[in-house]
């Protein structure tokens, strides 16, 4: 088992800026304590020091950073469209290769994605609601078919 000291700090805040932790979607207490060889009580006494609590802390907000970067980069990609290339091989019965086929391949732009980027890039020039106006004089007596005294 691990003692503490600043290189197990850092090793700690290491693997959690890279594989996050449970909040943003990231891995679990168990699987840093196993990574970081220290037991999960452990995890939560050294919690109660400020160094300790600061460094995870400050490793969990930059891997919500980057997944956020990263998601928004999905998102744009996603919104824009993009081309891959795939790459088909054939085989004869035995195994041997017979063809290898490249093709590019194009993915539409994601019409949900273009709208929830503009909606929330510019919602004032991309407002994504309806509104309607209503004008006249309604009587309540008709909608509800009672007669009010």
């Amino acid at each position: 088992m691990g003692k503490y000291s600043q290189e197990k700090i850092e090793e700690c805040a290491a693997w959690v800026r890279k594989n996050g932790l449970i909040e943003y979607g990231g891995g679990t207490v168990v699987a840093l304590c196993k990574a970081c060889d220290i037991h999960f009580s452990t995890y939560y006494d050294w919690l109660e020091r400020p160094e300790f609590h600061e460094a995870i802390k400050k490793a969990k907000e930059e891997y919500r950073e980057g997944l956020e970067k990263r998601i928004v980069h999905s998102l744009a990609t996603a919104a824009e469209g993009f081309e891959w290339t795939q790459i088909v091989t054939q085989k004869t019965g035995n195994g041997v290769v017979k063809q290898i086929t490249e093709k590019t391949m194009r993915e539409a732009p994601n019409v949900a994605a273009c709208i929830f980027l503009l909606t929330n890039l510019d919602p004032e020039k991309w407002k994504n609601k309806q509104s309607s106006e209503l004008a006249g004089r309604i009587d309540i007596n008709q909608i509800t078919g009672m007669t009010v005294i």
